[in-house]
């Protein structure tokens, strides 16, 4: 190892370079395996795989089904798979619906990337757990198509580990082709394998300069990757022990690991260093570590704050601290990829079952990007609606900048509907509501004609929410995406809540309105539906249903429906049904809350008057 004591601040960044003299330049032969894959599609694949791995495939699909592994590492990989989906479940954004100027709403929706690209390496160290970092968040972001490319065994199959891992990952399509070639095949396609939208995955020196060339080529990667690395930051109270085996950990993946210790004070690097050498005479890969070992550097700071800012500008994918009062230290920590904070929290947790994520920024790239995260799957798209009083408001300033940058066109689209005849203001209400259950979206136009487009994936609900449009005459669109593969309970609440918001909004402040509602029979079944729009959240429901479901809805979950729309829209429903032939009754329970919201919303003639003895509602 290379030992430096107390250097001038003027020689870290020297010190900081990563040592890349194994790494030769193989960017003319990777850029050649790009253009065979690209003219030869899978011929290429074959051929290419034959002759870096001495494999023959009969077949470039691997199925996943049925894949076995021993009881303790199919354990150790579902305890792994609950953290991992854990932590990303939790990065979820809920859309956040921001009114920056009156009537001028903005908001952002995280939309999965379609189809994604997994890179895992293989052969006789195949990374099973790169499949649960990489597969878990794409499923959970939404990624509709996953694609997995390994490196094949000498026998052309694919490690079990890798593909049990890929089952709980819910990937299916597996390709057992890896290298350079595979990237190219993500990339571009070949005759039986679709282009991806975007490549995730750690590789070797051939794998990385193919994801940067084609990453040239408009096609969107993770991260830039190179050599894995760990960074250590230590000082007297360190566990010399546990600090050799942390280095050692990162040292055995690769010749051109790298791995950096900035010790604080008084620590004694001779006995670091014979701990080091104790523990690599017994590691099964010392051939490699001991190439890593030789390189290393121990780099001896005086002071925490000079410890603090070297780590800081090495920038490191890995960073442990093992010091007295870690947890304030790491809290001054800006650049890394991933910090493992203690005596306690080896680098290792994180690379496999900790629940963060181990593809990381290498290289000092952590300055400028994070690790793989839920992010790294979806697109962010804006969103923004003016209603007519908003563009009033907002576009004559719109109108003086667009002007002032010479862009005539740009003022004239605003200009041309401030100039035009005042429209009545529509009474419409939109409502996007997104839970860890449900993303829904309601809009509500209260003088349309009784048009309805509604899917919340249960064909009766859907069928009842047509009901509502068709007999109120408002227009009503419902989209919801809910947890049906647990019940139907959070999906009809949470639209029965959305839908009540956005009628409040479509009503605003309800002058010239009817504000009451009555009636409706519909063949044996008689329904009477009085409505209030007082303000006031209240059900009265008094119907006997004695069937466990009506369609793909159970019957119980009806009078929940009104009660969470009495609570969204602060309306008073009372409800009373009888009838023979229940599939009747519920419909006409619809029909006439149809035909009662339609009577409270008819306007009275005069838009001035609240319907109210109170002066409010």
């Amino acid at each position: 190892m290379i030992i430096v004591d107390n250097p001038g601040r003027d020689s870290w960044e020297d010190l900081c370079l990563r040592n890349d003299s194994d790494a030769p330049d193989i960017t003319e032969i990777v850029a050649g395996i790009l253009a065979d894959v690209i003219s030869n599609g899978d011929e290429a694949l074959i051929r290419l795989t034959h002759k870096f791995d001495g494999v023959t495939l009969a077949s470039l699909s691997v199925p996943t089904a049925g894949a076995t592994v021993p009881p303790e590492l199919e354990e150790a990989i579902l305890v792994a798979s609950r953290n991992i989906t854990a932590f990303h479940r939790a990065q979820k954004e809920s859309v956040v619906e921001i009114e920056t100027s009156p009537g001028i709403q903005c908001w952002r929706k995280s939309v999965g990337i379609e189809r994604v690209g997994l890179y895992v390496p293989g052969g006789s160290a195949p990374l099973f757990s790169t499949v649960l970092m990489l597969g878990i968040p794409a499923q959970l972001a939404g990624c509709s198509e996953i694609v997995l490319f390994t490196p094949p065994q000498k026998d052309g199959s694919v490690h079990p580990a890798i593909l049990f891992a890929a089952n709980q990952a819910g990937i299916t399509e597996v390709v057992p082709v890896g290298g350079a070639q595979a990237i190219a095949a993500m990339a571009y396609g070949t005759e039986t394998i679709q282009p991806v939208d975007k490549i995730f995955g750690p590789g070797n020196q051939w794998v990385n300069e193919a994801k940067k060339l084609v990453s040239a080529d408009s096609v969107a990667i993770d991260l830039p990757a190179g050599p894995t690395e760990v960074a250590l930051l230590i000082d007297d109270t360190a566990n010399l022990e546990f600090v050799a085996a942390d280095m050692l950990a990162q040292a055995e993946h690769d010749t051109v690991s790298n791995v950096f210790v900035v010790a604080v004070g008084e620590v004694n690097e001779r006995e670091l260093t014979s701990r080091v050498a104790d523990q690599l005479a017994s590691l099964p890969r010392a051939d490699i570590a001991q190439k890593v070992v030789e390189r290393a550097r121990i780099v001896k700071v005086s002071s925490v704050g000079d410890g603090i800012d070297l780590v800081n500008m090495y920038a490191a994918e890995h960073l442990i601290i093992q010091m007295h009062h870690a947890e304030v230290i790491a809290e001054r920590i800006v650049h890394a990829g991933s910090v493992f904070i203690g005596t306690w929290t080896p680098e290792s947790l994180g690379d496999y079952a900790s629940g963060t994520n181990h593809t990381l920024p290498t290289n000092g790239s952590a300055r400028a990007f994070s690790g793989v995260s839920l992010d790294s799957f979806v697109r962010k798209i804006t969103f923004q609606r003016a209603s007519q009083a908003g563009l009033q408001g907002l576009g004559p300033h719109v109108s003086v900048m667009a002007r002032a940058e010479e862009l005539v066109g740009h003022a004239r689209a605003v200009e041309l509907r401030l100039g035009a005849d005042p429209a009545d203001l529509s009474r419409t209400g939109f409502v996007r509501r997104t839970t860890n259950e449900t993303d829904i979206s309601v809009l509500i136009d209260l003088d349309g004609s009784g048009r309805a487009n509604c899917e919340t994936g249960l064909g009766f609900f859907d069928h009842m929410l047509d009901q509502i449009a068709r007999h109120s005459g408002m227009d009503l669109s419902v989209r919801c995406d809910g947890d049906l593969e647990v019940d139907e309970h959070h999906t009809i609440e949470d639209t029965a809540i959305a839908l009540g918001e956005a009628f409040a909004k479509a009503i605003g402040n309800k002058k010239g309105i009817g504000r009451y509602g009555f009636t409706s029979p519909m063949d044996d079944a008689l329904a009477q539906v009085a409505l209030d729009l007082s303000g006031r959240s209240w059900l009265v429901w008094d119907v006997e249903l004695k069937r466990e479901r009506v369609g793909d809805v159970p019957t119980e979950m009806f009078s929940h429906f009104f009660k969470s729309f009495c609570d969204g829209a602060k309306a008073n429903i009372n409800i009373s049904a009888r009838g023979e032939n229940e599939h009747h009754i519920v419909e006409s329970i619809f029909k006439g809350f149809a035909r009662a919201l339609g009577m409270a919303i008819a306007p009275t003639g005069n838009p001035d008057i609240l319907p109210s003895t109170k002066g409010s509602l």
